[in-house]
């Protein structure tokens, strides 16, 4: 090779790598509108009028309305992977305070219908935090917003960390596109809720393992969460009923993304497999779901389920699900983090035993700053509308 041949080819490379360089994360701003808190107030009682009676909090929402900030909504879509390594366009809600940024809190999602992700519904109840000067990034999961043609990526929380690693680069990004340049704070909050608390975790986990993308986790907010699959499925298995329909969909997120092939046959039955392509595809309410199919998970979980032996597919996807767990160990975390954990005695859709087997190793890997506030009573989505005003009002900060 001459040195004219090796100059060129040398100047090529460059000229690839700093494209490459240039390109970053962020593709596109998709939808920027700014919100008064007063009108995000009105989307949580449009949104969850059965659950939320306005009068009830009409003081608090005046009080906090006077002291909060508006907020800009920013749907950004940016450059990621799948849990299966393929570069993949994907989407995210930033909440951005117009004022003072008095901190960053990275949430992994609530579990839901598809057409209710962040960037598709423009707004979403982990973000109210924002009106009291959090910025808050909601990166959507895999198979939603601009991945919506994928199949919903459920239980992956390493992709989930990935995929929220990479849009807060994206939205750094976008910072500084502004006329006048904003910076995120290092210290950085997580907050999950049920089947995202287990995201979070893994999210905080992998900051904590990689201190030089200078986001330094403060403080880790995480209810009534998913965090062993084992010990979730095993403990409803026992219950027998669950009001949250989301088996179906795991079957169809395992097959996808992992290439486990199972044979639904040897794990469900009656109705739902004549309709299995609906139930499984995270387009319709999974509580609905379950008012439809029942919450009795013998009406359709193959009987296998509850026998002592099982059969062989069963116990192949159990094998595979104990790889799954979220687990913690002395270093793990930053030993000076707050940790909060939540969970209700009552909740119907992930059994409590799953957080008290976290607060237990937690425990014995020598955190102390962990506080569990475990209730007798309360809904899963009483005990969601709970981690929401406690961010809300700052009381962990």
């Amino acid at each position: 090779m001459n040195r004219l041949t090796t100059l060129f080819l040398c100047t090529l490379a460059l000229c690839i790598s700093s494209r490459a360089l240039s390109q970053g994360r962020l593709v596109a701003v998709t939808f920027e509108k700014v919100v008064p808190a007063a009108e995000q107030f009105q989307y949580v009682f449009r949104d969850y009028p059965n659950d939320i009676d306005p009068d009830a909090f009409s003081s608090a929402i005046k009080l906090i309305g006077k002291t909060s900030q508006d907020v800009r909504f920013v749907c950004l879509n940016y450059r990621t992977y799948d849990p299966n390594g393929n570069e993949v366009i994907a989407s995210g809600l930033l909440a951005l305070p117009e004022g003072r940024i008095k901190g960053v809190i990275n949430v992994t999602p609530f579990c839901r219908e598809k057409d209710w992700a962040g960037t598709v519904h423009k707004w979403t109840l982990e973000c109210i935090p924002s009106m009291r000067g959090m910025a808050m990034l909601v990166p959507d999961t895999i198979g939603y917003g601009a991945s919506a043609d994928e199949v919903v990526a459920l239980l992956m929380t390493y992709n989930a960390a990935l995929v929220s690693v990479h849009f807060r680069q994206a939205v750094e990004e976008y910072l500084q596109t502004l006329e006048k340049p904003r910076k995120l704070p290092a210290n950085t909050s997580f907050f999950g809720f049920s089947l995202g608390a287990a995201g979070a975790l893994t999210t905080a986990k992998y900051y904590h393992a990689h201190p030089e993308l200078n986001v330094k986790p403060k403080m880790l907010y995480i209810g009534d969460g998913a965090y062993d699959p084992v010990v979730s499925i095993e403990s409803t298995i026992v219950a027998g009923e669950c009001d949250y329909m989301l088996y179906p969909a795991i079957y169809q997120s395992l097959n996808q993304w992992k290439g486990l092939n199972l044979d639904k046959t040897k794990l469900f039955q009656g109705p739902i497999l004549d309709n299995f392509d609906f139930v499984s595809g995270c387009d319709t309410d999974m509580t609905e779901l379950a008012k439809v199919y029942g919450a009795d998970l013998h009406g359709y979980l193959h009987p296998d389920w509850f026998k002592p032996g099982r059969n062989a597919e069963i116990n192949r996807l159990m094998d595979f699900i104990k790889t799954m767990k979220v687990g913690v160990d002395r270093n793990s975390l930053p030993k000076n983090m707050k940790i909060y954990l939540r969970h209700s005695e009552e909740d119907r859709y992930v059994p409590i035993q799953c957080t008290d087997s976290l607060w237990e190793e937690l425990r014995k890997a020598g955190y102390t700053n962990v506080k569990y506030i475990r209730k007798k009573t309360g809904s899963h989505y009483d005990m969601g509308g709970q981690s929401v005003i406690d961010v809300l009002l700052m009381k962990f900060f």
